[in-house]
């Protein structure tokens, strides 16, 4: 060979060798994927980078997990690929339904002692068993004290706060100013298990959860909506917490997010001022507190929900602000380093009170939703992936929708959306049709007088999810189970032709079984998806018994009309094949009848 052009290839081949080794460690892909609904609960966390790690660098700071409900996750570390690969084992699997939160700091470091050139985080959601959405009312606790007057009870926070492994509740309680923790029995929610006074607080409203000061412990952040004060509880073993530490922000907070904004291993605190036209960041001094908050203006006005999450693909959590008296989301794009940087706005058809993220559509990109409390609707827009908003969509809902929660409350594999909608005293389920289209007619279920909060966790610990409502006239804590749908294969025969039999027993008190088949489409044995829904005599959705891809054979559903009045329902199976060249649509409806 030439000695020039071997010198050439030499010195290439020493130079991208530099330049990997000065750049830092780049992660190339993770596992679970970003954004991904239906990671199994037993799931590990893997990371691949470019180039070989610092083993001694990745350990409980510079890779952290947290679980919406589970908390802190904590778990041993193992490595693969020439040590390119990371792969983190958690000690206990995940609870179902759960928003995941990985992030990577920017002190792991390459084998050279190159650090990352930012830190790095993703999120997915944990599967969640196939459920009915037939809610039942299960409990209704008194979030007063015997004898107390109106208290005002607003947010309810689910988390396992005892470690136990059941996601308990805390209730934020705007008159009374404290907070209230209910704790998870296995099977409900026991009376008050202890009461926190806030400190400078004053109609405090929003909270989120998070491990501040990485003891393993879960603490809280309450913005107050009638002052300028973040309230932070360290959190204690057994489901205790520290005296409350004020901080100043922005005026009258009604949104909190957290996020690890710097990429330090230490997770900050956003808020969103309605009163102040601002937003604010505080960041997390290592220690077990919080710098004086650094205050931004964004392009909207009454900043009043913020959501964190990655919106164009970078490994960079980004804000997702909803924006009261403009009606709009606003999105700001985060540099790893604090900053943050104006990316788009979409206008709402109405004032966003609360607003949620996720992947609505399922093309793996981040998503929002906003609960519109003037116009009675939610409204949904779909990210781009870069950086960008798409236009609005709106959907009706209840009289002035306050808050709103996100989850994939059928089990389906999709995220469905959840508004409280304070006028009418209710709050309103929108089932999501698997590419984020929602009905006009979602399925109500009732408050007392005034739906004011509701969020989504597996109280039972039967793998679908449940719901916990609350109501701020009467104050008072709803459960409301959700019935677990029983889909099971009952044959290996695969049928020549579609069918859908008549439920046995009919009629029926209160369960009952359906049974179909699905032929072998083009002898291809490719799967279909399946849709099995119970409607009323007027035609609107009661329950969804099934909702996804299924392979060809016999089946039998059961579905229980526990909470539903007598009368004549019918039930509808519909299959499409997911392969364009395949003949195999098919869809039938039946007759059946509940009789109590």
């Amino acid at each position: 060979m030439n000695k020039t052009l071997l010198t050439v290839i030499l010195f290439a081949f020493h130079f991208s060798i530099k330049t990997v080794s000065a750049q830092g460690p780049v992660v190339i892909n993770v596992s679970p994927l970003k954004q991904v609904i239906n990671a199994p609960r037993n799931s590990l966390i893997t990371v691949t980078f470019n180039a070989p790690v610092d083993t001694l660098s990745v350990n409980e700071t510079s890779f952290r997990v947290f679980s919406r409900l589970s908390g802190p996750v904590p778990g041993t570390f193992d490595f693969g690929a020439a040590d390119k690969l990371v792969r983190f084992t958690p000690d206990t699997p995940f609870l179902a339904g759960e928003w995941v939160t990985v992030t990577l700091s920017k002190s792991i470091k390459n084998t050279n002692n190159v650090p990352m050139a930012h830190g790095y985080s993703w999120n997915f959601w944990t599967k969640a068993q196939t459920g009915s959405a037939n809610y039942t009312l299960t409990q209704t606790i008194p979030v007063r004290r015997q004898g107390e007057g109106l208290i005002q009870c607003y947010g309810a926070l689910g988390c396992d706060f005892n470690d136990d492994g059941r996601p308990d509740l805390a209730v934020v309680n705007e008159i009374s100013i404290d907070f209230r923790v209910f704790l998870n029995n296995g099977n409900g929610y026991d009376t008050i298990y202890s009461i926190h006074p806030i400190p400078s607080g004053y109609y405090p409203s929003p909270s989120e959860a998070s491990d501040f000061n990485h003891d393993g412990i879960t603490d809280i952040v309450i913005g107050n909506a009638g002052n300028s004060v973040l309230s932070y509880f360290k959190g204690l073993p057994s489901a205790n917490f520290q005296a409350g530490v004020p901080y100043t922000s922005g005026t009258l907070v009604r949104g909190v997010g957290i996020i690890d904004f710097n990429g330090d291993g230490w997770e900050d605190v956003v808020t969103a001022n309605r009163g102040g036209n601002n937003i604010s960041l505080f960041r997390n001094n290592g220690s077990g507190s919080f710098d004086p908050a650094v205050n931004i203006n964004t392009v909207g006005t009454q900043e009043t929900g913020v959501m964190v999450a990655d919106a164009n693909g970078d490994g960079i959590q980004d804000l997702f602000v909803g924006c009261y008296s403009s009606s709009e989301i606003v999105l700001l794009l985060g540099d790893g380093e604090g900053n943050f940087t104006f990316s788009s706005r979409k206008s709402l058809n109405g004032q966003p009170w609360a607003i949620a993220v996720g992947d609505i559509n399922g093309d793996g990109k981040t998503d929002v939703a906003g609960a519109l409390s003037g116009s009675n609707k939610i409204g949904v827009i779909f990210g781009d992936g870069s950086g960008g908003l798409g236009t609005a969509v709106n959907y009706n809902s209840g009289n002035f929708p306050l808050a709103m929660d996100i989850g994939d409350i059928d089990g389906d594999n999709d995220l469905d959306l959840i508004s409280s909608n304070y006028g009418s005293g209710t709050y309103s389920i929108f089932s999501n049709n698997g590419s984020g289209v929602f009905s006009n007619t979602p399925v109500t279920l009732p408050a007392s007088s005034a739906g004011s909060c509701i969020t989504v966790l597996d109280v039972d610990n039967d793998g679908d999810m449940d719901l916990a409502g609350i109501d701020e006239v009467d104050d008072l804590l709803f459960i409301f189970k959700n019935q677990l749908v029983s889909i099971e294969q009952i044959s290996g025969i695969i049928p020549g032709e579609f069918n859908l039999e008549q439920n046995y027993p009919n009629p029926f008190n209160p369960s009952t079984h359906l049974e179909f088949g699905i032929p072998d489409l083009l002898a291809s044995r490719s799967e279909g998806f399946v849709s099995l829904k119970v409607y009323d005599i007027l035609g609107k959705e009661v329950a969804v018994l099934i909702n996804e891809k299924l392979s060809p054979g016999i089946y039998k559903a059961t579905f229980n009309g526990s909470n539903l009045e007598s009368g004549v329902y019918f039930y509808r199976l519909v299959v499409s094949s997911l392969n364009p060249h395949e003949a195999g649509n098919f869809s039938e409806t039946k007759r059946m009848i509940l009789l109590k």
